[in-house]
C-alpha cells in the first residue's frame, strides 16, 4: 500500500514538472487564435504571440516555437518595425540548428528577404531569395520553387527590371494554373499586370488586372481584391480614364478600411488625391494630404509620407502658393532623408545580426570539435587504463608504481591543456572585440562628416526660412531678399544632396570589406610583359613624374591578370599618396623572379618608407595615416585580400631604412591556384 502511494505521488509530480508537449492539432488552435488577433491589428498579433510563447514555453517544441516566431517577424515587418523583425529572425536562425527541416531555413531566408525588400535593400533581398531558392530545390516540391521565383520577380519589379520580372511571374502563374490554385493564380495575374504596367503596356496590364479581380471576387478573396482595384485605378490613370480610376481606388480604400488595414489604405488614397489635382479639384486637398501625412507617421510608412509631401508641393504650386510649396519642399527633403537613414540603420542592423550569427555558429562548431576530441581522449584513456591494469597484474608491483606516476602526469597535462584552451578562448574573444571596435569606429568616423554637414545645412535652411517668414509676415520681404534666399536655399539643398551622396558612396565603399571581389577571368600571360605594358599606362595616368624600372625573369603563369594589375596599381597609389611627399626624384623598382612553382614580385620605391608602428596595422581595414584627409584606409586591406583570396598567394612587407618594399608570392600553374577563389574577405 505504501509503495502504491509513493508511485502515485511520483507520477503526479512528474506530470506537473514535465507537462506534455503540444500535438500538431493543439498547436494549430494556438495559431488560429493568433490569426484572429491579426485581424484586429498586427500589433495585437505580436502581443498574442509573445503571450503564448511565454505561457507554453515548456510544451512547445523547438520547431513550433520557430514557426510562432516567424509569424511574429512577419507581423513586425507589416508594422515596419524592421529592427525587431531582424532580431526575431536572427533568434530563429540560431534555434534552427536544433531542427533538421529545410522548410525552417527556407522561411528564414524568405522572411529576411521580405524585410529587406520593404526597406528598399534589394541587392541583399536577392541574396536571401537565392538561398531560399537553393533550399526549395531540395524540398521535392515545385510549389516552393515557384513561390520563391514569384518573390524574386517582385524584387525585379522594384528594380524596374520589368522583363525579367515578367518571366518569373509567368512561370509562377502557369504552375498555379496547372495545380488549380486559385489564390496563387490571382496573385500571378496581378503581378503580370504590374510588370506590363512598368513596360508602358497599359492595355495588356488592364486585361491581367481584370482577370485577377474576377478570380478574387468569384472566390471571395475580398481583402486581396483590394490590390486588384488599386492596380486598376493606377492603370486607368495612365490611360486617362479618371472616373473609372476613382471608382476602383474607392473600392480599394473601402475594402482595406473594412479589414482594419488602415496603413494599406494610404497608397490608394494618395492616388485618389492625385486624380483630384489632375481634375483641378483643389477643395480640401491640403487638409486631406496633411491627414495622410499624419497617418503615415502613425504607421511608419515613410515612402507614402514622401509621396504625400510631393503631392502637397504640386498642390501648392498649382494654386500659386509658392511660400507653402517651398516650406513643404523642405519637409519633403527631411522625409526622404529620414527614409534613407532608416535604410542605412536596417542595413547595419542586418549585417550586425549576420556577424553575430556567424560568430556564434563558429563557437558552436568549435565546441562540437572540442567535445569530439574529449570523447576520443576519454576513450583512449580508458583503453590505456585497461592495458595498464593487465600489465600491472603481469609485471607486478613495479609496473603498478610506474602506472601511478603516468596517471599523475596525465592529470597534470590535462590541467595544463585546459588552462591553455581557456587562455586561447579569451584571446580569441579579445581579438573579435578589437576587430569589431575598429570596424564600427572607422565607419562612424567616416560617416560623421557628411551626415554632420547634412544636419548643419538643414539647420541653416530652417533659420533662413524663419527669417523669410518673419519678413513675409511683416510685409517687408523684397524681391532681392527672396532671390538671395532662394539662391542660398539652392546651395544648402545642393550641399545636403552632395553630402548624402557622399555618405551613400562611403557605405558602398564599406561594402567592399565583405563584398565579392570583381575578379577577372584566369588566363595564361607573361607577367614581366604585362607589368611593363600596364605600368606604362599607369604612369601616363598619374599626375606625378615617376621613373619606373621593371626588370627580372620572363615568366608565364596562369592566374588573374587584372587582379594582379589592380594590386600593383594600389601599391603605386600608396607610394604617390604617402611615400613621395618630400622627394623631388621619384623612382619605383619592380622585379620579377621565378622561384620554383611560384613567381616573386618585388615592389620598392624610394619614398619616405613606413614606420614600424604603421607596419603592424598597414593591412587592417580603416587604418591610414591620413584618415582626416579623405582616405578610408581600405587600399592595402583590399590588396591583401586580392592577393590571398583571388591569386592564392602571399603579400608581405620588408622593412627598409629608405623607401617601402613589398614582396608578392604568386603560384604559376593551374594546380597551384584555385580557379574559383574563395571570395570571403578577411576583416
Amino acid at each position: 500500500m505504501l509503495l502504491r502511494c509513493i508511485t502515485w505521488i511520483l507520477l503526479f509530480v512528474s506530470l506537473n514538472a514535465f507537462p506534455a508537449a503540444f500535438t500538431e492539432a493543439e498547436f494549430e488552435e494556438i495559431r488560429a487564435e493568433i490569426r484572429s488577433a491579426s485581424s484586429q491589428s498586427p500589433l495585437e498579433a505580436i502581443s498574442t504571440t509573445e503571450y503564448f510563447l511565454f505561457k507554453f514555453d515548456k510544451q512547445l517544441s523547438t520547431r513550433q516555437k520557430i514557426r510562432l516566431l516567424y509569424g511574429k517577424a512577419w507581423f513586425q515587418i507589416q508594422t515596419d518595425d524592421m529592427h525587431s523583425a531582424i532580431s526575431t529572425l536572427s533568434q530563429c536562425k540560431k534555434m534552427s540548428i536544433e531542427v533538421s527541416d529545410p522548410t525552417i531555413l527556407y522561411s528564414y531566408y524568405s522572411l529576411t528577404a521580405g524585410a529587406l525588400t520593404r526597406m528598399g535593400l534589394y541587392e541583399r533581398a536577392l541574396e536571401n531569395y537565392l538561398e531560399s531558392y537553393k533550399l526549395a530545390a531540395l524540398m521535392d516540391t515545385e510549389l516552393f520553387l515557384r513561390q520563391t521565383e514569384n518573390n524574386i520577380g517582385n524584387v525585379y519589379l522594384k528594380l524596374n527590371r520589368f522583363e525579367d520580372a515578367q518571366s518569373y511571374f509567368q512561370r509562377f502563374y502557369q504552375d498555379a494554373k496547372q495545380r488549380g490554385l486559385l489564390q496563387q493564380m490571382a496573385v500571378g495575374l496581378n503581378n503580370l499586370g504590374e510588370a506590363h504596367f512598368g513596360l508602358g503596356e497599359y492595355q495588356t496590364a488592364l486585361t491581367f488586372h481584370k482577370q485577377s479581380l474576377n478570380i478574387r471576387e468569384q472566390n471571395e478573396f475580398t481583402y486581396h481584391s483590394s490590390w486588384s482595384h488599386h492596380n486598376l485605378g493606377k492603370t486607368y490613370i495612365a490611360l486617362g480614364e479618371l472616373e473609372l480610376a476613382k471608382q476602383h481606388l474607392g473600392h480599394a480604400i473601402t475594402i482595406r478600411k473594412n479589414s482594419n488595414a488602415i496603413a494599406d489604405s494610404i497608397g490608394p488614397t494618395i492616388d485618389l488625391l492625385r486624380i483630384k489635382l489632375l481634375q483641378k479639384d483643389y477643395h480640401g486637398t491640403d487638409t486631406q494630404l496633411n491627414h495622410i501625412i499624419q497617418l503615415s507617421d502613425e504607421h511608419t510608412r515613410l515612402k507614402e509620407k514622401s509621396d504625400a509631401y510631393q503631392l502637397l508641393v504640386e498642390y501648392y504650386q498649382k494654386i500659386n502658393n509658392l511660400q507653402r510649396a517651398l516650406d513643404t519642399s523642405v519637409l519633403l527633403m527631411q522625409s526622404k532623408i529620414q527614409f534613407l537613414k532608416g535604410q542605412a540603420d536596417i542595413g547595419v542592423a542586418f549585417h550586425a545580426a549576420q556577424l553575430n550569427l556567424a560568430i556564434k555558429e563558429r563557437d558552436i562548431a568549435k565546441l562540437t570539435q572540442e567535445n569530439a576530441l574529449h570523447k576520443i581522449n576519454s576513450q583512449a584513456a580508458k583503453e590505456q587504463l585497461i592495458i595498464m591494469l593487465i600489465a600491472m597484474f603481469i609485471i607486478g608491483l613495479l609496473t603498478w608504481f610506474f602506472v601511478r606516476r603516468i596517471k599523475a602526469k596525465n592529470i597534470a597535462l590535462t590541467d595544463t591543456l585546459n588552462n591553455l584552451k581557456s587562455t586561447q578562448k579569451q584571446l580569441l574573444e579579445a581579438e573579435k572585440m578589437s576587430a569589431m571596435t575598429t570596424l564600427v569606429s572607422g565607419m562612424a568616423h567616416q560617416l560623421n562628416t557628411p551626415l554632420g554637414l547634412v544636419v548643419t545645412s538643414a539647420s541653416c535652411l530652417e533659420e533662413k526660412l524663419k527669417e523669410i517668414r518673419k519678413l513675409l509676415s511683416n510685409q517687408t520681404l523684397s524681391a532681392t531678399q527672396l532671390k538671395i534666399f532662394l539662391e542660398e536655399a539652392s546651395e544648402m539643398l545642393a550641399l545636403t544632396a552632395n553630402n548624402s551622396g557622399r555618405a551613400a558612396d562611403m557605405i558602398a565603399r564599406f561594402k567592399l570589406i565583405a563584398a565579392n571581389l570583381d575578379t577577372s577571368e584566369a588566363s595564361h600571360f607573361d607577367i614581366l610583359s604585362l607589368l611593363t605594358q600596364r605600368c606604362t599606362l599607369i604612369s601616363q595616368s598619374i599626375e606625378q613624374d615617376i621613373d619606373f624600372s621593371i626588370t627580372g625573369d620572363s615568366v608565364s603563369i596562369y592566374s588573374h591578370p587584372e587582379t594582379l594589375i589592380k594590386v600593383i596599381a594600389q601599391l603605386i597609389n600608396n607610394s604617390c599618396a604617402h611615400g613621395f611627399v618630400q622627394q623631388s626624384s621619384k623612382h619605383i623598382d619592380i622585379e620579377v623572379k621565378s622561384d620554383g612553382n611560384y613567381v616573386l614580385i618585388t615592389y620598392q620605391d624610394n619614398g619616405v618608407g613606413i614606420s614600424e608602428d604603421t607596419q603592424k596595422h598597414m593591412f587592417d581595414p580603416f587604418y591610414t595615416s591620413q584618415l582626416g584627409e579623405g582616405n578610408l584606409g581600405l587600399g592595402l586591406n583590399i590588396a591583401y585580400n586580392s592577393v590571398v583570396h583571388v591569386l592564392n598567394g602571399e603579400i608581405s612587407y620588408e622593412h627598409q631604412e629608405n623607401g617601402a618594399k613589398f614582396i608578392l608570392k604568386v603560384p604559376k600553374k593551374p594546380s597551384d591556384i584555385d580557379i574559383t577563389p574563395n571570395l570571403n574577405w578577411e576583416i
